[in-house]
């Protein structure tokens, strides 16, 4: 009752087609299925469970009770009455050939029920008061009926009367409980007092097994004919073995041997499973199993005091030449065992011998040689018991043996906890070999002579018997080395491959390669303690259980549940007798099998699913969500809430289940099989919505897996806002969504193309008018250099010729005049470029609008007097400041006075008014000419808009006009008729807007309308000529991809420098780096390396930074000016430029230098930076001055000492120093050194003829004539 059964007394077993296991109790109905035992309550019998009967059938469970029979449904797993003719208890259930159920009942006789017909048919046995034991159907569907109460024992049913008749006993008390039919076919009845007994052809009954001459087989309750030559008797005696051949028989469990016995008497039923293993159900006992498989393995113990045997820790075994066994125990001495009989025997000197802690045997003829712990090594003379005991006296390196070996030459090798040693047949007496490591536990021989030692942690020892060499194998972490340093045994298999078993696996030996091999066991278990070989079978000992080792097969693990009544082997405690028998020894005893017996299971077992639990408690069959049984319900139901559920699941195979293995899975959510070893249950949760499949498989004890899964279809039922018409809804709501998003998208996309297409044709529209201006614009700057070739030697010829050749001035004023009005175009066309593409940068400052304008009117009066036009103009006062940008203002005006001199017939005014109110005020230029159509004024300010009447021009000055305009934040207007002329009204404010940039900037050149006044200023700072060209004539490089731009710039250059000219910038690179060149006027754009590259390249080699650089470009755009300013040119030059401009600058560039280097000289306290022009030529100077400072007391500083300090050559010094300060180095260094003078001298500290010493001046006089020259007074006016 203690397993799950509901009482101890157990009558009936049987297993239903599904392979469980029913139990009848006393107390009720259960089911195992080699896990749990369930429990089923039949309501109808209230508190009286008891169960007298049970038989399998297809449609269920036949369960006869106290009061009538019942079908337990599998499908409902409820009980429905059965024949309820039936008020009385039912012995036995029957079923014949034709399907009629016969049942055998206390009071009522037999009774037959068709199933077909739902009939039932009473058979009343007066002669016995209705009580029937049983009704038996033999092979030739013959019906008997035996009973143990009143006159007659054995009836057989007559079916010509449809009645039974009664056998003829011959007056014997043959009253029965049991009957079966034998292998042969005979029919054997278990009676009550005359035990077994048989009933012939004839009626006639012979006793098998007499009681009262065997002194057993009374009270017989039950029969099984197991085969041909046992017939197992269940009776009061408990389990008796009859062989109806001999009719010889034993009780079972007086004969067990050490296997796994049936120790209960009083066995009411016997039942043989579909594995072959037998259930026993007893009174007072419960249900008793005999696995198949138990009887693999002997145990010996000595628990078992009748067998002789004594000792737990079983240490050694040896086999001697009279088929005894020899057994070396810790804690029993040493016994011995008949190979053939499998019994414990004396011996000669037993008494003695177990006393000691014996840990080595070795057969050696008449002797055995037998290793003790801390008694020596004593030989055993089997036959007389005489004992000679071998110590540290007799040559030994200690007195205690594990290990004792017989060679095949007949040599004695033992091994002691110190060493190895040989014994001396001549001298009686060991001789010693060597130390170990470790305790040598093993000795073998290979077949090469070699002799092998394991030892406990010193590894293994090959001894060379020849060389008398050994070597050592340990346990390190490269490829081929042992395993590990603790040896439990060495195995010579049978084609002579060394194995080695130790602490961490096992391995084999490489005699090729001298190292050792893995053998993978594909198991958690490492620590091997014996080999045995048996026909290519290794049987491995282990600490948890035997290992069947077979390649190519799968492991096998012997373990507690296959008999074994100790796992846990001894190292080296193995062997295999003359019988085949292998022992192992173990911490209990020792185990023997015989390989051959050992079979494997090979029945695939059921699996099953058992029970259901959500949230840890069982869901019962008839439940809402489990209204069948899980083996029959087709589908599972469960509820989104059920977010936990559990299924149980067993193998029916009964051998040994805690061996059973399973593995389940849960398709759709589950991706692969989980294996979990003997877990029985599976558990989810959080699962969601949808069709699962649950799936499990298992294996039987020895690993074989089911044929068949057990399925169970699970749908978890959504939330109903998620059922399938939730989803409907949802589905229809997100199409009509998708629909009207899609009409949606075809709507915004139809209307993006649209506006695609719109922005296309303006994009069109603008890549044009961009290519059209870009057109212009290149055009504009090419134009730029030929005419800076027209006005440049224009305005040279004139100068020559104004005064010798008068006649052609005013030819030579008209060139000049329409040059400048090309100029004027090309300029027109790069403002408009500029306004288009990056807008204009307005400069904002306070400027006198009445002398702006009058400074425009001026300009254009001449014209409009050579045409014969009127022109009057109004001026603000002349006190009226507004803050505009001046130049942008003055183009404005300009062009509509252009316009108007182009247009007007006769008359042009032009007029400022102030509108003190708003702080505004108005520029109006008016004409008389043909005025300008409606058509034409929508499109008058459009960029390249040309009236009808084609006047010659661009087309985009009132363009620019209004963009400057809109800078401004103004509105300029336009009022005209198509003959009454045009009038053109801008409106601009007097003071800066909040949006207006105050600080915006340009960085550019002067313009050329001031270029007069700028010639003009600079000849006032002084005209050089040729007379203050010193003797060294300055180099030019000019650098231009134009020839004829070459050839006008060297020839105005070539009086006054010595020129070299490149095309462009690799080449200019190349010339500086062979010549040295003064100065450098270099186009900007060049092929191959342009002039603001070149520039850049100059500036970072400090070699050649110092060298003035002036940039020559049609370029006109802010951008450029900046860049060429950053890249670190000197001078930015427009093209078209006057040659007397560019001269000016080159002059005021070179005394601007003069002027910095008189000052640095001068003044003691000026850096000298300031000298410098770039940064590398900063960091030049600032190293080349710290050099000097760092020297200036040496007398030997001089030009070679400071090129060496500085990485220069002499000569490049010598170019460097005089082009950024137009001095040699030696005058360099003697201006550092008086500069350094100067100091000392206002710091008053020290003598005048000191300071001279000190900054590196030999002679004082000599000090004082330089210092005074230097600075203009003597020494002593410096001191303070």
């Amino acid at each position: 009752m203690q397993d799950g059964l509901r009482s101890n007394a157990v009558r009936n077993i049987v297993q239903d087609k599904f392979g469980f296991i029913w139990l009848g109790t006393d107390n009720g109905l259960c089911r195992y299925d080699g896990i749990n035992v369930h429990y089923y309550t039949i309501l109808q019998q209230g508190t009286d469970q008891f169960i007298s009967a049970l038989q399998n059938t297809d449609n269920g469970l036949l369960v006869g009770t106290a009061h009538g029979a019942y079908l337990f449904d599998y499908k409902s797993e409820t009980f429905i009455p059965f024949a309820k003719v039936i008020r009385k208890q039912i012995n036995h259930f029957s079923s014949d050939a034709d399907g009629n159920i016969w049942m055998a009942t206390m009071g009522q006789g037999v009774v037959r029920y068709n199933p077909k017909t739902k009939s039932s048919r009473l058979y009343h046995f007066t002669a016995n008061k209705g009580n029937i034991s049983e009704v038996f159907v033999d092979s030739r569907n013959q019906i008997f009926a035996i009973s143990n109460w009143g006159k007659y024992s054995v009836y057989k049913l007559n079916k010509a009367t449809n009645d039974f008749v009664p056998l003829n006993t011959q007056g014997g008390n043959y009253g029965s409980l049991a009957i079966t039919k034998a292998y042969d076919g005979s029919i054997l009845l278990g009676t009550w007092e005359n035990g077994l007994c048989r009933i012939n052809d004839d009626g006639s009954i012979e006793t098998l097994l007499n009681p009262s001459i065997s002194g057993t087989a009374r009270h017989i309750h039950t029969l099984l004919a197991q085969s041909s030559q046992t017939v197992l008797i269940g009776c009061d005696d408990g389990l008796i073995s009859f062989n109806p051949q001999t009719s010889e028989w034993h009780v079972v469990n007086e004969h067990a041997e050490g296997r796994v016995s049936l120790s209960e008497k009083f066995i009411y039923s016997i039942m043989r499973d579909n594995e072959g293993g037998l259930w026993f159900g007893t009174f007072y006992g419960g249900a008793n199993y005999l696995s198949p498989v138990g009887e693999r393995f002997s145990n010996y113990t000595c628990h078992d005091k009748g067998n002789g045997f004594c000792g737990n820790v079983i240490s050694r075994f040896c086999e001697d030449n009279d088929g005894n066994l020899w057994i070396a125990s810790d804690d029993g001495g040493l016994n011995r065992m008949s190979v053939s009989s499998h019994k414990f025997v004396s011996y000669p000197g037993s008494a003695t011998l177990s006393k000691y802690n014996v840990h080595a045997l070795c057969n050696d003829g008449r002797y055995l040689w037998i290793g003790t712990y801390t008694n020596g090594i004593i030989r055993l003379d089997k036959s007389t018991g005489a004992m000679k005991k071998y110590t540290q006296q007799q040559g030994l390196y200690g007195s205690s043996s594990y290990a004792i070996y017989k060679d095949h030459s007949g040599k004695i090798w033992a091994a002691t906890m110190e060493g190895i040693n040989i014994y001396d047949s001549a001298n009686d007496s060991f001789h010693k070999i060597c130390l170990t490591a470790g305790l040598a536990i093993d000795i073998k021989e290979d077949k090469n002579g070699f002799m092998w030692f394991a030892t406990q942690g010193g590894g293994i020892i090959k001894y060379n018997v020849v060389t008398k060499k050994f070597k050592t194998y340990r346990h390190n972490k490269l490829q081929g080395a042992i395993p590990s340093d603790q040896i439990n045994c060495i195995h010579i298999s049978e084609n002579s491959q060394i194995l080695i078993a130790t602490s961490n696996g096992m391995c084999s030996y490489e005699p090729k390669t001298d190292t050792f091999k893995p053998i993978p066991l594909n198991t958690d278990i490492t620590d091997v303690g014996s080999i045995i070989e048996d026909q290519g079978i290794l049987w491995i000992s282990t600490t948890h259980g035997i290992i069947r080792y077979a390649k190519g097969e799968s492991l096998q693990l012997f373990n507690r549940y296959d008999g074994l009544y100790s796992e846990i082997f001894q190292p080296n405690a193995g062997i295999k007798t003359s019988d085949g028998c292998i022992y192992f020894g173990t911490t209990s005893g020792f185990v023997g099998f015989y390989p051959y017996q050992i079979k494997a299971n090979n029945i695939s077992p059921a699996v099953y699913i058992t029970g259901l639990e959500l949230f840890n408690k069982p869901v019962a069959v008839g439940d809402d969500r489990l209204p069948e049984s899980l083996n029959s319900i087709k589908k599972l139901n469960l509820s989104y809430k059920d977010h936990m559920f559990s299924i149980s699941f067993a193998s029916l195979s009964y051998c040994s289940p805690e061996k059973n293995q399973y593995a389940y899975m849960l398709d759709g959510f589950d991706k692969e099989w989980n294996y979990v070893g003997n877990q029985h249950k599976a558990t989810y949760t959080n699962i969601p919505a949808g069709t699962y499949t649950f799936r499990v498989k298992a294996t039987n004890n020895d690993g074989l897996w089911s044929s068949k899964e057990a399925k169970l279809l699970i749908v978890i039922h959504p939330p109903f806002w998620w059922s399938f018409p939730a989803k409907l809804v949802y589905i229809i709501l997100i199409l009509a969504a998708i629909y009207f998003s899609m009409q949606y998208k075809l709507k915004g996309a139809e209307n993006k193309h649209k506006e695609e297409i719109r922005k296309l044709g303006i994009k069109q529209e603008e890549d044009t008018r961009k290519a059209r201006l870009n057109f212009f614009t290149m055009i504009a700057h090419e134009i730029r250099t030929p005419v800076t070739l027209i006005i440049g030697p224009l305005e040279s010829i004139k100068n020559e010729l104004c005064e010798t050749h008068s006649a052609f001035n005013s030819q030579l004023s008209i060139i000049d005049r329409n040059a400048h009005r090309l100029l004027e175009l090309v300029n027109q066309l790069l403002d408009f470029s500029k306004v288009q593409q990056q807008g204009l940068l307005v400069n904002y400052d306070s400027c006198n609008i009445a002398e702006l304008l009058s400074s425009v009117a001026e300009r254009f009066a001449p014209s409009f007097h050579q045409k014969g036009i009127s022109f009057s103009a109004t001026y603000p006062p002349d006190d009226f400041v507004a803050v505009i940008d001046r130049e942008g203002i003055t183009k404005v005006v300009s062009n509509l006075m252009s316009n108007a001199l182009k247009y007007s017939r006769s008359l042009v005014k032009l007029d400022c008014s102030v509108n003190s109110v708003d702080n505004t005020f108005t520029i109006t230029v008016e004409d008389n000419g043909d005025g300008i159509s409606k058509t034409d004024l929508k499109r008058i300010f459009n960029p390249f808009f040309q009236a009808s009447d084609n006047k010659p021009g661009t087309g985009i000055g009132l363009s620019i006009v209004k963009q400057i305009v809109e800078q401004h934040h103004g509105t300029v207007n336009v009022v005209s008729e198509k003959g009454k002329g045009a009038k053109f009204i801008i409106t601009l404010s007097d003071v800066i807007n909040e949006k207006t940039n105050k600080n915006a900037t340009t960085f550019e050149c002067l313009p050329q309308e001031n270029l007069n006044e700028e010639i003009a200023q600079c000849d006032e700072l002084g005209n050089v000529t040729q007379s203050d060209i010193s003797e060294s004539v300055p180099v030019m490089l000019i650098v231009d991809d134009d020839p004829d731009m070459l050839t006008f710039v060297s020839s105005n250059f070539a009086k006054s420098y010595k020129l070299f000219t490149a095309q462009n910038g690799v080449e200019a690179l190349d010339i500086l780096h062979k010549k040295t060149v003064s100065l450098i006027v270099s186009d900007w754009m060049m092929p191959e390396m342009d002039g603001a590259e070149l520039c850049r390249r100059i500036r970072k080699d400090y070699t050649i930074s110092h060298i003035p650089f002036i940039m020559l470009t049609a370029k006109t755009d802010n951008d450029s000016k900046a860049e060429s300013m950053d890249c670190g040119a000197d001078a930015y030059i427009e093209k078209p430029f006057s040659m007397k401009y560019l001269e000016a600058c080159i002059r005021n560039m070179i005394e601007m230098r003069h002027l910095l280097m008189q000052k640095f000289s001068s003044m003691p306290s000026e850096p000298i930076s300031r000298i410098a022009s770039t940064t590398v030529d900063d960091e030049f100077l600032t190293r080349m001055n710290a050099i000097i400072e760092d020297n200036i007391s040496n007398p030997e500083l001089n030009v070679a000492l400071l090129a060496s300090e500085l990485g220069i050559s002499r000569s490049g010094l010598f170019s460097k120093i005089k082009a950024l300060a137009d001095i040699t180095p030696n005058e360099m260094i003697q201006v550092i050194r008086l500069r350094r003078a100067a100091v000392l001298l206002q710091q008053n500290k020290y003598r005048i003829n000191e300071v001279c010493y000190m900054v590196g001046f030999n002679s004082p006089s000599y000090f004082t004539k330089c210092f005074q020259k230097q600075f203009g007074t003597k020494p002593g006016e410096h001191l303070t």
